[in-house]
């Protein structure tokens, strides 16, 4: 099996890296990339686990892109991890990202959750900080019941501790991607919230025309019909279709790797697409 976008505790997941690769392996998946959110960070621990196992590697992160209407995530793979601007812009979002949490600290203790940044810290294991963490420690002390009941209560967007986080423009999200020698993806195309055909058609034009050179047309819970009209329009703009399960471990325990929500199966050409992009079989970095 093949499966080009999970995270690992370095972003929103719950395996180190290495211990991803080894789930991955145990799973069936045979081929795989590391798409944590905006760091390269794992990329190293999981490229040499990856070796170790036999399992075929590509690096990758996914950035977080301005989007108004829903979300717009920028996957990419296959570049160079000391690339001076990208870790420049991906240092500044990590930034901004922690600014943020004191925030979200103050909003909760406002609404009587007697919560700390270092216990919330302590959660994430010296790795980023993000939403999770919150809802873990929310869990572990008895504010909710599920992860998942804290997103929906406290942490997500609308909810009344939810703070914003600065993102990069799409086109720098792709522009920086590409400029490390990567491929830029469009990630899980439904999650932009645009039901219209034509006007998912112009978004996707704009992109490409922004230097996109991907679609994520295989996802972790896509019917054939999404599987269908995302190829077919990755098609029409000379786009590579990728796909993966968006896997992250406990806090998405729907989740299995190489399949997703249970249907998802990407195909071999995706992996070989890539390949044939990044100028060899042995893509990974």
């Amino acid at each position: 099996m093949i499966d080009l976008h999970m995270h690992s505790t370095c972003s929103d997941g719950t395996f180190r890296p290495a211990d991803l690769v080894r789930e991955a392996r145990g799973a069936g998946i045979t081929r795989m990339a590391l798409t944590d959110h905006d760091t390269v960070e794992g990329l190293a621990e999981a490229a040499e686990a990856a070796r170790v196992e036999g399992v075929g590697f590509l690096g990758g992160l996914e950035i977080s892109a301005e989007y108004g209407p829903g979300t717009l995530h920028i996957l990419g793979y296959g570049f160079d991890p000391e690339e001076p601007r990208l870790l420049e812009r991906l240092a500044f979002v990590q930034k901004c990202r922690a600014d943020r949490n004191p925030i979200i600290v103050e909003r909760l203790n406002a609404l009587g959750l007697d919560v700390t940044l270092e216990e919330i810290a302590s959660r994430a294991g010296g790795d980023l900080v993000g939403r999770p963490h919150f809802a873990q420690t929310l869990l572990d002390k008895g504010y909710v019941s599920s992860r998942q009941e804290a997103f929906d209560r406290y942490l997500a967007k609308g909810q009344p501790a939810y703070a914003d986080k600065v993102r990069l423009s799409p086109a720098e999200s792709i522009e920086i991607i590409r400029r490390a020698g990567g491929v830029a993806v469009l990630a899980h195309p439904l999650q932009l919230k645009i039901d219209d055909p034509d006007t998912l058609d112009a978004f996707v034009r704009d992109l490409k025309d922004l230097g996109l050179q991907g679609m994520e047309c295989y996802y972790r819970n896509h019917t054939e019909e999404d599987e269908a009209r995302f190829t077919a329009l990755a098609r029409k703009y000379a786009l590579l279709p990728t796909g993966g399960s968006d896997f992250h471990g406990a806090n998405r325990p729907r989740i299995r790797l190489g399949v997703g929500e249970g249907r998802l199966k990407v195909p071999e050409a995706c992996w070989e697409g890539l390949a044939d992009w990044l100028g060899s079989q042995d893509v990974g970095k």
